[in-house]
């Protein structure tokens, strides 16, 4: 009999020591998902503000796209062969409503630099976050000829 008992207690024991590595392993698994949870997270973060870099990056280059389209527009273009604007179509398009030609912009704006002129908004819509800009050649045809200046065409982008 107390052979029996002394098998039980080896089966009990043995039974014990199978409990406590299932429950090791048990705590092991649970603390590896919680760690990939966190890596996880990590990584979707790193990614989100990669992807806004990557948005933002792509409005620049838009906006800058945008700069020598504008700059080349029929409707802006003075009829010399090289790219300038022209500045009566300048100044006849701010007072026409030329919101379709600039999708995704807040502001269109040229700036007379030399000789020094009136800056005109040729389109606004909204609050500008960024603007980006670049030299143009602004002609006015007169009588004896095109009289060329320099200005500043902006684009803005919207918020």
């Amino acid at each position: 009999m107390t052979n029996k008992i002394m098998v039980k207690m080896k089966i009990n024991k043995s039974h014990q020591k199978g409990q406590i590595k299932m429950q090791e392993m048990a705590f092991v698994l649970v603390a590896l998902a919680i760690l990939a949870v966190i890596a996880l997270v990590f990584f979707i973060r790193l990614q989100s503000a990669n992807i806004a870099k990557i948005g933002e990056q792509a409005k620049q280059e838009t906006a800058i796209s945008l700069l020598d389209k504008i700059a080349s527009l029929q409707e802006l273009r003075c009829s010399q062969g090289e790219i300038c604007l022209d500045e009566d179509k300048v100044n006849i398009a701010k007072d026409k409503n030329l919101g379709n030609l600039f999708q995704g912009l807040a502001k269109v704006e040229v700036r007379g630099i030399y000789p020094a002129s009136q800056d005109i908004v040729i389109y606004q819509s909204g609050a500008v976050n960024q603007s980006y800009s670049t030299f143009v050649n602004l002609c006015e045809q007169k009588p004896e000829g095109w009289e060329c200046g320099i200005a500043l065409l902006e684009v803005g982008i919207k918020t």
